[in-house]
């Protein structure tokens, strides 16, 4: 699937900074990824620091009891069976439950944590329309899946492929994976480039393609790549990337790293 982008429109970089003005607020509002100040793994009877209570989980239901200031959909309780969707909360700072695999863990959300008011923006390259590339999309098989190391933890986990990107660039011939990562109606592309580590964050950078509906071109902008997560917080664990996804030369589009007031 193609998308409509007007390369030669004076109005190509100012949608692409309001897209990058936007960027910047959500990372650093309450929720964003910059208030992330713990992942924190429940085990049999863990006790989160910071977080009142004893939490648990059994079959994939969690609980939780002792937990004096502990908020769950705006009444106080002491102990409780956590369900998916509920808002919890300590004062102004958010709990949320996350899986991955058969792990559970408790995140927590402060939006005072330091990394917020650190933070003075995101360093991106300059929007470039030489970086709207058409690609050929092929599904992958429907059983194709891909074991993915994550930063921060070493945990491995085992994606479903949604397809394969291909496209070239400065004579460079390019098959990326697309990744189900969970993000609803989206194929996730994590990858590395020769920028990684020098002009841009080292780990890996994201980008997000809606969905294709089947096999065909489809538009990659990647003056829309973003900094994962981790950039963020060393608390979150992001999928690094694929062997194929891990490019020889540079992609100078897209964010880069974040600054920091001095």
């Amino acid at each position: 699937m193609t998308v409509d982008i007007d390369v030669t429109s004076e109005n190509f970089a100012d949608e692409w900074r309001r897209w990058h003005d936007q960027r910047e607020t959500n990372v650093s509002s309450p929720g964003g990824d910059l208030t992330l100040t713990g992942t924190n793994w429940i085990s049999d009877e863990t006790v989160i620091e910071g977080v009142p209570g004893r939490w648990s989980v059994e079959n994939g239901v969690v609980r939780v009891s002792d937990a004096d200031g502990l908020t769950v959909d705006g009444e106080p309780v002491t102990e409780a069976v956590i369900r998916d969707g509920q808002w919890l909360a300590v004062g102004d700072v958010a709990l949320v439950i996350i899986r991955r695999g058969d792990d559970t863990a408790v995140r927590t959300y402060d939006p005072h944590a330091e990394a917020v008011r650190n933070f003075a923006g995101i360093e991106a390259f300059a929007p470039d329309p030489a970086w709207v590339i058409t690609a050929e999309f092929r599904p992958a098989e429907v059983d194709r899946t891909e074991n993915v190391v994550h930063t921060n933890s070493g945990r491995e986990v085992d994606y479903q492929v949604i397809g394969t990107f291909s496209f070239s660039v400065d004579g460079h011939e390019v098959e990326m994976i697309g990744l189900d990562t969970g993000h609803v109606g989206e194929a996730h592309i994590t990858f590395r480039d020769a920028t990684s580590g020098k002009q841009s964050y080292a780990a890996s950078r994201f980008l997000f393609v809606p969905l294709p509906t089947g096999p065909g071109p489809v538009t990659l902008d990647f003056n829309r790549v973003e900094l994962p997560p981790c950039a963020f917080s060393d608390a979150f664990i992001c999928p690094l990337p694929p062997r194929q996804n891990i490019l020889p030369f540079p992609v100078e589009a897209g964010e880069q790293r974040i600054r920091e007031h001095l």
